[in-house]
């Protein structure tokens, strides 16, 4: 906002607009309850299997952070049933080996999915400590999900708790909290559009009680780092250092098939944070009164309606 006193904070594309359409194929199923202990079968090569037990066998098994053995064990253990119950030989591969092969691939569609949402983590980590950050993960967190849309949120999460350690954590989870929140926008529900044509409708003296209902896909980040400036490089074909500290907010949201994201200053930061938290317009602007960003509102206001910020306008 330095420089042109009525400029409104410009926008950047955030995501790709290809990825609205899809939905990711599930890496597992969504596994059931595992029966009590009383009601377990004892070790049976011949047993006659339920689908549903299956399934939850095979599960257990090719999502175990071990190895396969270890996991046709756990599974064994947990269901009553042997590996060669569920799992016939080949000519040339034994069950074991066949199995394997669901195995690794269970843990390389999940390391290509997080890759695939986290593109500037991963070049701020780099590519093999990004795959052993990944295994990590995926070792705290199995996927529980019927696709793998939600799944990367374990990133953060990750992060946050400091469950998988990495260097310069604070900052990757800054970067990591603002890739997440594209991905959340690309697959939000699309917003109506605020008529710009009935908001200038709006006599003057009914403007202070207007209120401001966000987009589903608005998500507003602060952070003592500048993420989404290491993201813009990083979009950009550079290959930027670990930044320092630097306070920053950036307002994520999606208009129409393009994800969008906008630096905001501190007052921009303030008074659009009022706004979507139900704040009456007139209070909203309060604090700006007598300031000389107050010549700037109308343009915010204009990048903000026209944008997709907002869903809706109504009279408090």
């Amino acid at each position: 906002m330095s420089g042109d006193p009525v400029s409104a904070p410009a926008p950047q594309a955030g995501g790709s607009p290809e990825v609205l359409d899809v939905e990711r194929a599930s890496a597992s199923p969504i596994p059931p309850p595992a029966p009590p202990r009383a009601s377990r079968r004892p070790f049976s090569e011949t047993a006659s299997l339920d689908l549903r037990t299956a399934q939850a066998w095979f599960v257990d098994a090719v999502s175990w952070p071990g190895s396969l053995r270890g996991g046709a064990r756990v599974a064994a253990r947990r269901h009553g049933v042997a590996l060669e119950a569920v799992c016939a030989p080949g000519a040339k591969i034994s069950a074991l080996d066949g199995l394997d092969v669901y195995h690794y691939a269970y843990r390389a569609r999940l390391v290509e999915a997080l890759a695939d949402d986290y593109g500037a983590l991963r070049n701020a980590l780099g590519a093999a400590a990004f795959e052993a950050f990944a295994a990590k993960v995926i070792a705290l967190h199995p996927s529980r999900t019927r696709d793998l849309n939600a799944y990367g949120r374990v990133v953060v999460e990750a992060l946050r708790s400091g469950a998988a350690r990495v260097r310069h954590r604070a900052f990757l989870t800054a970067l990591a909290e603002l890739e997440w929140a594209l991905v959340e926008a690309v697959h939000a529900p699309p917003p109506p559009r605020i008529d710009a044509d009935s908001l200038r409708a709006v006599p003057p003296e009914r403007w202070g009680n207007l209120v401001f209902t966000p987009s589903p896909s608005l998500r507003i980040l602060a952070s003592a780092w500048p993420a989404n400036r290491y993201l813009q490089a990083f979009r950009d074909g550079a290959d930027p250092a670990i930044p320092g500290r630097s306070p920053s907010a950036t307002a994520v949201y999606r208009e129409g098939f393009t994800v969008w994201r906008m630096d905001l200053t501190p007052v921009p930061h303030g008074l659009l944070g009022r706004l979507v938290s139900g704040v009456p317009l007139g209070e909203a602007l309060a604090p700006l009164e007598g300031r000389a960003e107050a010549a700037r509102v109308m343009r915010w206001f204009e990048a903000w309606v026209s944008g997709g910020v907002f869903a809706s306008v109504t009279q408090g």
